[in-house]
């Protein structure tokens, strides 16, 4: 039950990358990463300063074990696919939204195993989420936005056709993917709370998200998208540790109800950023 959605999550990504790559340049990918002030801060923020963040949160709070080990993993573990939902609608930094999402899932496979090795608790190897999680990364992530990019660059008049078609199938995709989860976040709560747990999880949310947007530089819409890409930890990532290296513990509870808090924080958050833009020429003219 754990990973029946999975799937579900796998072509949701596969779909909005191609999307992505149907949209932008290589060029213009290479240059999101070729700018290294933007790429150190955010390396930074998500390598050091959240981890630290989450170190604090689970010595602030008198949480389970369970409880303390899932939200470390969340808090050293960054990048995570889900957050395309949201940070592909920036149309003009799209390329930036894409690149970051890549970069950061790449930062996720050396993470996780230096995650578990400070955390006493970890008894099993963990091979097989690492090597899960470079599949991933390379089926769902890489190759449907290399190919998107190679298609719009040969074949742009059918390429063009496909680009609404698709955010319309991820937007059904997504919410697919909501709907079959709910049981399962309902009883991931009910299994974690108590202790000041989801507190935690929820100010580990809304702490790591003001530091993705401080760090996002003076654009507005580079702020937002670093605000989603660095707010939204790896909860597939951390649901595969859970599942291979803390077997018959409630630690899969903390990646779900952090899932349950992200969605709908990111999307009051957008939507919130929308009706801003949009009110923001009336309020400059009018003062």
């Amino acid at each position: 039950m754990l990973i029946r959605p999975l799937p579900l999550l796998n072509f949701f990504v596969a779909v909005v990358m191609l999307s992505i790559g149907l949209r932008v340049s290589s060029g213009e990918l290479i240059n999101v990463v070729r700018n290294r002030a933007l790429v150190t801060r955010t390396l930074l923020a998500n390598c050091v300063l959240i981890p630290a963040l989450g170190f604090l949160l689970v010595h602030l709070f008198p949480l389970a074990p369970s409880a303390r080990i899932g939200i470390l993993l969340l808090a050293a573990i960054p990048g995570t696919p889900i957050a395309l939902q949201f940070t592909r609608q920036a149309k003009t930094r799209l390329a930036f939204a894409a690149a970051m999402t890549f970069v950061l899932s790449v930062v996720s496979i050396a993470m996780t195993p230096l995650a578990l090795k400070v955390i006493p608790e970890t008894a099993q190897r963990v091979e097989r989420p690492i090597l899960r999680l470079v599949v991933n990364i390379a089926l769902y992530i890489a190759l449907p936005l290399v190919g998107g990019v190679w298609a719009a660059r040969h074949v742009p008049k059918i390429t063009h056709r496909l680009v609404l078609p698709l955010g319309l199938l991820a937007s059904v995709l997504f919410l697919a993917l909501m709907w079959e989860t709910r049981l399962v976040r309902a009883e991931a709560f009910a299994a974690i709370r108590g202790g000041g747990a989801v507190i935690a999880m929820f100010l580990l949310l809304l702490l790591s998200m003001l530091i993705g947007w401080l760090i996002g530089g003076p654009d507005r819409e580079s702020r937002r998208v670093l605000a989603t890409a660095t707010g939204m930890r790896s909860v597939i990532v951390v649901l595969y540790v859970a599942r291979y290296c803390f077997p018959d513990t409630t630690v899969h509870a903390v990646p779900i109800t952090y899932a349950s808090l992200m969605v709908p924080t990111n999307l009051v958050f957008h939507l919130a950023c929308k009706v801003w833009n949009k009110l923001r020429p009336a309020v400059v003219s009018a003062g």
